[in-house]
């Protein structure tokens, strides 16, 4: 993280406000705003520098340096908030969203303009009218808990939390909530059924599986991988998903992933005998190297 020394920040706040003028406000004004927010700034008051350096991109949106110094101050913001970025976390993680969300406003008390702050806020205030905690370990509420996560996450995942919100909303029809979160996330994202071609009677883990099949037989396996990794993050457990992905990763020469997957769905299945042929036909091509021994 780089410092800058009083003087030689101040000469180039002034050149770049001299030389990008604001349309309204008076290159003097703009000065001004620098002089606090890094008087601010050298004091450890980040809160109040982004405020002012925040005010000269709503007075000259091209401000470079303003923008440059605000990342800093967030990164310096970032260890002090550390603890309550933690505790937001791992409360959003455990399914009590209403409790994130008070957690949540008391980050954004410390940086009113963080745009994931601000995002967070507004899916969580919504996500929380809905369902304010995760109701259970049930089945259902597991699916939609992993697809809030994926929607909520500061590295978003919108097309598996689509798709598990609605596989919660298949695998409980009774339960209205994962229903109406699909319809919240589908008015704040709606290329995601724009975009979708499940047909209305299938299911949607049926429908990745097939779509994975398609991609294994058009050689396009990591996108095979990509779908069944999304079936196996909300169903572990599914063979079809896990024989396929081996097979996916067996085209891409990995050989490990292959063998783990297909081991894992023959323990699931251990009279399968495709599955036997298939580990006794990897273990042929692609011997298992023998572990080193550990010296002493």
């Amino acid at each position: 993280m780089r410092l800058y020394a009083p003087l030689t920040f101040m000469l180039a706040c002034c050149a770049t406000a001299a030389a990008q003028p604001a349309a309204q406000v008076p290159a003097s004004e703009i000065r001004e705003y620098y002089d606090k927010a890094f008087g601010y700034y050298t004091a450890g008051d980040y809160q109040k520098a982004l405020e002012y350096w925040n005010m000269v991109l709503r007075a000259d949106p091209k401000q470079v340096t303003a923008r440059n110094m605000i990342e800093e101050a967030r990164q310096k913001m970032a260890g002090s908030s550390a603890d309550l970025k933690g505790a937001f976390s791992r409360l959003l993680e455990r399914g009590r969203y209403a409790d994130a969300l008070a957690k949540l406003e008391e980050l954004l008390a410390t940086d009113p303009t963080n745009p994931y702050y601000l995002k967070a806020q507004r899916q969580l205030r919504r996500i929380a009218a809905l369902l304010p905690r995760k109701p259970s370990a049930a089945r259902h509420w597991n699916a939609a808990a992993s697809g809030i996560l994926s929607w909520v996450a500061e590295k978003e995942d919108l097309p598996f939390a689509y798709d598990a919100l609605r596989y919660a909303a298949e695998l409980a029809p009774g339960e209205t909530a994962p229903l109406k979160l699909v319809k919240v996330l589908e008015d704040e994202a709606p290329q995601l059924k724009l975009n979708d071609s499940k047909p209305e009677n299938v299911g949607v883990l049926d429908h990745k599986k097939e779509l994975a099949l398609h991609d294994i037989y058009d050689s396009k396996y990591y996108l095979a991988v990509k779908e069944l990794e999304g079936v196996l993050r909300l169903e572990p457990g599914d063979v079809v998903a896990l024989k396929r992905i081996g097979s996916a990763y067996l085209q891409l020469k990995d050989y490990r992933q292959a063998r783990q997957a297909w081991q894992r769905a023959l323990e699931l299945t251990p009279e399968d005998e495709q599955l036997k042929q298939y580990l006794q036909a990897l273990d042929e091509a692609a011997p298992r190297k023998p572990r080193a021994k550990k010296t002493r």
